[in-house]
């Protein structure tokens, strides 16, 4: 009976800690650089962005547990995005691209679900705009936020446009097709995004490494006085910002590796951000019900302009 009890118990610490335990520190001791991120945007007198638009690449479901830990079977939808803002140049240039969400053919082995789709037409917008913007940048070097950037059709004609830091640029290869990673990308030099940075007015990127070596934020602010922060991974879902709750870490022995501590500071810190400051728009980069209700609030532009 001992031995039984003993079984159990081990059974039941090993269900708690890989698949119901995403506690985060009770003290919000990991601060965000919003403070030098505003100033940046407050020393530039260029014309502010007239809209953040987004545009869902694909979309898939998951079990909910998989993006928040405990037991949550219902299904979770799932956006693979990326962002468009839209500079204030008079000569309507001044674009910046955030996110390269997987083309179809990394999107067909890695989708989840049969309620799983796919926008061609969305890709093909996201590259055009890539090829037209000031910049594209990237939240993180994963398969569905770089995948999309790496299998692109021409290579040569985008890679002048990319902001790719060392581990970003490192990841390429590993999502390139048969022919291996295109020349053009092999040849980039990385881009220093180790500290914040302005890249247009109204635009900040910082690092905030932790989901992944190369994971940062951006800060935006509108014309309209609208600011939004893009977290990419921190988070899946906006429910792990309300709660202060993470992913199990069952996931990462499976799909990633991550530093969970550091990720776990990072949402207690987004928990206090968003009490502290409820007009500054946090968005998580899968949460599509959130995108969803941005959309219908006009806060977000639905698909590329």
């Amino acid at each position: 009976m001992r031995v039984l009890i003993a079984i159990l118990v081990f059974i039941a610490a090993g269900v708690y800690w890989f698949i119901l335990d995403g506690s985060t520190p009770k003290n919000a001791d990991y601060e965000f650089p919003l403070a030098q991120m505003r100033g940046l945007i407050d020393a530039d007198d260029g014309p502010l962005p007239t809209a953040l638009n987004v545009e869902i690449i694909s979309t898939d479901e998951a079990p909910l547990l998989a993006a928040h830990a405990g037991f949550h079977f219902k299904p979770f939808q799932l956006a693979m995005t990326s962002f468009q803002v839209k500079g204030g140049n008079s000569d309507g240039g001044g674009d910046i691209i955030i996110g390269g969400a997987m083309d179809k053919t990394l999107y067909e082995p890695t989708k989840q679900s049969d309620n799983a789709t796919f926008s061609d037409a969305g890709y093909r917008r996201m590259l055009d705009a890539m090829l037209a913007s000031d910049a594209t940048l990237i939240t993180h070097e994963h398969i569905d936020h770089l995948g999309g950037i790496v299998r692109a059709p021409d290579p040569a004609a985008l890679a002048p446009h990319l902001m790719l830091s060392a581990p970003q640029l490192s990841a390429m290869a590993e999502f390139a097709g048969d022919d291996g990673l295109a020349a053009a990308y092999k040849n980039l030099a990385p881009t220093d995004l180790s500290a914040p940075r302005l890249l247009a007015p109204g635009v900040v990127v910082a690092p905030t490494p932790g989901h992944s070596p190369g994971s940062q934020v951006f800060l935006i602010r509108t014309d309209n006085g609208e600011e939004y922060l893009l977290i990419g991974d921190i988070v899946w879902t906006m429910k792990n910002v309300e709660k202060a709750w993470g992913r199990p870490r069952l996931l990462q022995y499976m799909f990633f590796k991550e530093d969970r501590a550091q990720v776990q500071r990072q949402v207690r810190a987004l928990n206090a951000l968003s009490a502290a400051e409820p007009a500054l728009t946090l968005l998580p980069s899968h949460d599509k019900a959130w995108i969803d209700a941005l959309i219908a609030a006009e806060k977000l532009g639905e698909n590329f302009q």
